[in-house]
């Protein structure tokens, strides 16, 4: 393989990896939130076509770094204001200094669909 064919394949593989996200919603439909919790209710699809109910706890895939919403876990313990519209989960959450700061997360970003269950990523 040339050197070009090696260097072309080596920058497509790394892409998709950077690039890659959880993204549960292309398989669950019905998406919903419980009142109160940041439970997670969606039906999801198997690989081969049937539909289960699944359900996830947010707090277990979405985490607070200075602030920031990202991929971790136990956001709901640093953050206040919690909400949730359509795939994003928003707060406001404590930087790590007493300043609180808002943030979004797009819970495709942290939430996959294995099989009809939800995960984290």
């Amino acid at each position: 393989m040339a050197f070009r064919e090696v260097f072309f394949l080596c920058m497509l593989v790394s892409t998709l990896s950077i690039t890659q996200a959880c993204q549960f919603s292309r398989s669950c439909t019905d998406i919903t939130f419980d009142r109160n919790s940041t439970v997670m209710r969606a039906i999801c699809s198997t690989s081969n076509m049937e539909r289960r109910n699944a359900s996830i706890d947010v707090n277990n895939c979405v985490g607070s770094s200075n602030g920031v919403l990202d991929c971790s876990s136990n956001f709901a313990s640093r953050c206040i204001n919690i909400s949730f519209n359509g795939l994003n989960v928003a707060a406001r959450c404590n930087r790590g200094d007493g300043v609180l700061v808002s943030s979004t997360r797009n819970l495709d970003d942290c939430i996959q669909n294995v099989e009809g269950v939800l995960q984290c990523c």
